[in-house]
């Protein structure tokens, strides 16, 4: 389930960034692969340039931390927000590599996924689509597990996805800290963590015409700040607040694409 609540533009200037979106070249294409670095090293690979490719994200060796925004504006995130203000949108300029975001307040209730499990979207929706991996013969692997926070139908055989995807595995979390979030849900608190996003509109070449959604649009959320809240939050079937801060020109997507796709959150349901 996500419920927009409420959205603003964001030309950040990434003054003070530890992250950073790169693109290599593969084969006669001089761009091909996307990443997503920090601290100079690759965190995520993000897929490449191809909308009629599969969507994927795979962890690599550098997902191996959060991303600290400031303590000032730690303490307003952990407080929980209500709105995107302004001067909120100043700070976060600086904390995401320089361009346009659309910055989303959600509501969202995650659902911790791993690999291979019933509910993996990449062996189940995306094998429905696209099949298997036809050199692995196996669904892709990202190689982390992560959330899942809701399935929106956009009509005209289009579904919006939504992943939540951490820098590091909860088995590293403190239990502690996971207990005090699922105390304060117990409580009514909606915290809020922070996310750099990416949307993917992804679509086969040629599909069987018994397929009922043809086109993926794939919203991929990076978890900077907040994986304690978002563990206890999916051990205790409890929502949290999520600002995701959508990335308008690094996605396989158009920007009138990242709008529609973030506008549909506003009347999205589980």
């Amino acid at each position: 389930m996500t419920r927009l609540i409420d959205r603003q533009s964001l030309t950040a200037s990434g003054a003070a960034t530890a992250l950073e979106f790169t693109r290599t070249g593969g084969g006669r294409w001089a761009e091909w692969n996307r990443y997503l670095e920090l601290a100079g090293r690759r965190a995520y690979s993000i897929g490449n340039i191809c909308n009629t490719c599969e969507f994927l994200f795979q962890r690599l060796d550098g997902a191996n931390q959060s991303v600290t925004p400031g303590a000032d504006l730690a303490r307003e995130l952990d407080a929980g927000l209500r709105t995107v203000a302004p001067g909120l949108l100043d700070r976060l300029g600086d904390v995401v590599p320089a361009g346009r975001y659309s910055a989303a307040l959600l509501e969202v209730r995650p659902r911790l996924v791993r690999p291979g499990s019933d509910d993996d979207y990449f062996c189940r929706e995306q094998t429905a689509l696209w099949g298997v991996d036809a050199f692995w013969g196996l669904p892709h692997d990202p190689r982390t597990e992560y959330y899942r926070v809701g399935s929106h139908a956009l009509g005209e055989g289009r579904m919006l996805f939504e992943f939540l995807i951490p820098m590091h595995p909860h088995g590293w979390l403190d239990s502690a800290r996971v207990l005090h979030f699922e105390n304060r849900f117990e409580q009514g608190d909606r915290p809020t963590a922070l996310a750099l996003s990416v949307l993917d509109v992804k679509h086969p070449a040629e599909w069987e015409d018994s397929c009922e959604i043809t086109e993926h649009w794939c919203l991929a959320h990076y978890l900077l700040d907040g994986h304690h809240k978002t563990y206890a939050a999916a051990k205790a079937g409890a929502a949290i607040t999520l600002l995701g801060l959508v990335a308008v020109d690094q996605g396989v997507s158009q920007p009138e694409q990242v709008e529609t796709g973030v506008a549909a959150l506003r009347f999205a349901a589980a």
